[in-house]
């Protein structure tokens, strides 16, 4: 395999960051610093590299948590005193969490402040004239530590639904006391029985405020390792242009380090709205590779369910073709809780695909909590990833 050549050098890539720059909160310096160090890499194969600067709000993905549960804890004693203010209160805080973190729309982020995040953009010219484009992305931040999941593992799936069912249950359980009071209907003690289970659920809530704090974990396998791929590509065309090796003919390529995914796909929703045009103009395909450490759990995704994000239908069936030639276990998959920057690229109408080398049937210790390290990153887990990024590139030209 010609990307066993690049193993060491991706490898090597990762524990320089994790000793250098460490964890890379969205929009931070650290973030920029890896785009710095990023584009000093791909720049010897590129024909152009710039950043794009743009500005979101980082930390009103998630950072409202507490103010939710607060909502809610109101909400909760309000239930038995002033039923049609639970009933606002409810629907106000399942609208946010319903809008900001299952459908990622920037419904609150006005309120908070803005930051600037980097997009690094590098572009590889073809041997001849561009008639398509391929991108290759990886984002650069790493996530916050949510806590629960440090603490709780695998129970902490169970955790997430019944927060998610407290607040429905709070909407439900107002709505109906509301509606019952002004009519006369019989409800004292059906409806004391209500408000004590909502009681009874309040202290799963309240780990909702502890979700995540400032900590921000090494993210080595989310995503250093997948920009380390995306770096490995540029070193694997630097040196294909002038060797033997596969170098597209007619095909652009753009490896695209993106700012703020884990601040709710911010870094991509503006490269999209800003190169969809152009996107549109020419044929486009995009690959995304995210959480790479190990190559037994290769899963290329079909859909990713927060944000109804389907994947193109043909980049899937390359994925699984070139890996399957290449004697790669690879099966496909949806993502069924959060999102990549892929979901931002699908809903702009940019034909995309998002590949993980994760275990993603039960949650890694190390996704999103301290562990993140590169202890926990297998190289041969980049070999395969790269390997399968050049066959779809080399397929695409073709």
């Amino acid at each position: 395999m010609i990307a066993e050549r690049y193993t060491d050098y991706m490898y090597n890539l990762i524990d320089k960051v994790m000793k250098d720059i460490g964890p890379r909160e969205s929009c931070s310096e650290k973030e920029k610093e890896l785009g710095r160090l990023f584009a000093r890499e791909i720049e010897p194969a590129c024909d152009r590299v710039k950043t794009e600067v743009f500005t979101c709000s980082p930390t009103a993905f998630l950072g409202f948590f507490p103010y939710l549960v607060l909502m809610f804890i109101a909400g909760v004693v309000l239930y038995f005193f002033l039923p049609p203010v639970s009933l606002v209160l409810g629907i106000v805080g399942g609208a946010i969490l319903f809008f900001e973190v299952v459908r990622y729309r920037e419904l609150i982020d006005p309120v908070y402040p803005k930051r600037e995040g980097e997009n690094v953009v590098g572009s590889v010219k073809p041997r001849s004239e561009v008639r398509k484009r391929v991108i290759v992305s990886a984002h650069l931040d790493s996530a916050y530590e949510f806590k629960i999941w440090y603490w709780f593992k695998n129970f902490s799936a169970p955790l997430m639904g019944t927060g998610f069912l407290a607040v429905a249950l709070l909407i439900g359980f107002s709505l109906a006391r509301t509606i019952a009071e002004p009519v006369g209907l019989p409800q004292a003690t059906a409806f004391k029985i209500l408000g004590i289970v909502l009681i009874a659920l309040s202290p799963v809530v309240i780990l909702f405020a502890f979700w995540h704090t400032k900590d921000v974990v090494p993210g080595a396998m989310d995503n250093m390792a997948g920009t380390a791929v995306v770096a490995g590509l540029g070193k694997y065309l630097k040196d294909a242009r002038d060797g033997v090796e596969f170098f597209p003919e007619s095909t652009e390529v753009v490896l695209l380090g993106l700012s703020s995914e884990e601040a709710g796909l911010r870094g991509a929703k503006r490269y999209a709205a800003r190169h969809l045009e152009e996107c549109k103009a020419l044929p486009t395909h995009a690959i995304f590779l995210d959480n790479v450490a190990d190559e037994r759990s290769f899963t290329v995704m079909r859909k990713e369910i927060f944000m109804s994000a389907k994947m193109d239908p043909y980049l899937v069936d390359l994925a699984l073709k070139v890996a399957k030639e290449n004697g790669f276990d690879i099966n496909p998959g949806v993502v069924p809780v959060g999102a990549s920057d892929a979901s931002a690229f699908a809903q702009a109408g940019i034909p995309c695909v998002s590949m993980i080398l994760m275990d993603s049937k039960r949650l890694a210790p190390n996704y999103h909590t301290r562990y993140d390290t590169i202890e926990n990153v297998r190289p041969q887990s980049l070999t395969v990833a790269l390997q399968t990024v050049i066959d779809m590139l080399r397929s695409i030209d073709a």
